[in-house]
């Protein structure tokens, strides 16, 4: 667990967000402000919805701080001032480090529902989880060299300055545009997609054997690519591509295993397997697998992760 609680906050409310009845909003990190736009408090987790016609407010407040030990007594008293101050039928206190035996007592007595996460051995998943990491399977697309082909009805003046246009360019720049779009996009981007629009482009493409290839790509009226110039812009007819394709394989492991669970009954509300972050086409990943509910569903989520 991040000691910065984030991590914890969202297990939560995913959990929450997909047991609670339809019609229920689950807002977290909702700041609340006075009359006169001062921030008086921010909450974890807030739950709100009607059940006949009782509105319930629940909140979820956590607590990460491994470094602090068993969360004390004086945070229950603050969770049972913000019940008071701020009208929710019911408050559950989450932890990762246990809590205090003064906490507990107290809180038993407050009426303060007390959870805890705790980090478990994926073994002690009940055979759930038979798999200690995934396969990611990723197709390459490795562009070596690429020749652009513009349209023969082009004024020479509009060539040439196309042509230095291109001689200046490097495998990053975005000297196509789209025409239906005007999307800008570089010949590497291009490339890979000729590659998508041939479907048997991988056939025969292993880990062992990659494979070379030669795609030439004729662009009709409309829907084709131009290079804007200082003198107009150039119509490109086809493109030649010259690459390699091949397949990567990389075992992603499990990096965390948890339970989110009651304290006084034991009882198990869910259990993560959280595999390392991977990247796909670029794209930081997460990938999780939630096991919650009585009929013990397991719940799959990718999420997008920021850049480095």
């Amino acid at each position: 667990m991040h000691s910065d609680g984030k991590q914890l906050e969202a297990l939560i409310a995913f959990v929450e967000e997909t047991l609670v009845p339809p019609g229920f909003e689950v807002k977290a990190n909702s700041r609340v402000f006075n009359d006169e736009g001062v921030q008086i408090a921010e909450f974890d987790i807030e739950i709100r919805g009607k059940v006949g016609s009782t509105s319930i407010a629940w909140l979820i407040e956590c607590r990460d701080r491994p470094g602090q030990g068993a969360a004390p007594g004086s945070w229950i008293e603050q969770l049972v001032g913000r019940r008071d101050r701020f009208g929710f039928n019911k408050v559950t206190a989450v932890s990762t480090t246990g809590f205090a035996t003064g906490a507990a007592d107290y809180a038993r007595r407050a009426g303060i529902e007390l959870r805890e996460v705790q980090s478990i051995d994926p073994d002690s998943f009940k055979g759930w989880l038979q798999i200690s990491g995934i396969t990611q399977i990723s197709r390459i697309h490795d562009l070596k060299h690429a020749r652009i082909i513009l349209g023969s009805d082009e004024p020479e003046a509009v060539r040439l300055a196309a042509l230095r246009a291109i001689e200046r360019s490097t495998g990053n720049d975005a000297v196509l545009v789209i025409a239906l779009t005007k999307e800008h996009v570089t010949v590497t981007e291009a490339f890979m997609g000729a590659v998508q629009a041939e479907s048997s482009a991988f056939d025969g493409v292993t880990v062992e054997h990659p494979k070379n290839v030669r795609i030439t790509v004729q662009y009709p009226e409309g829907n084709h690519f131009y290079i804007e110039t200082e003198e107009g812009d150039a119509k490109v007819d086809r493109i030649e591509f010259f690459g390699e394709l091949r397949v990567e394989e990389a075992l992603i492991p499990v990096v965390r295993s948890e339970e989110y669970r009651q304290v006084e009954t034991g009882e198990v509300i869910s259990q993560l397997a959280a595999f390392a972050p991977h990247s796909v086409m670029g794209v930081k990943l997460a990938f999780e697998l939630h096991r919650m509910g009585e009929d013990g569903e397991t719940h799959i989520l990718m999420r997008r992760l920021p850049g480095d």
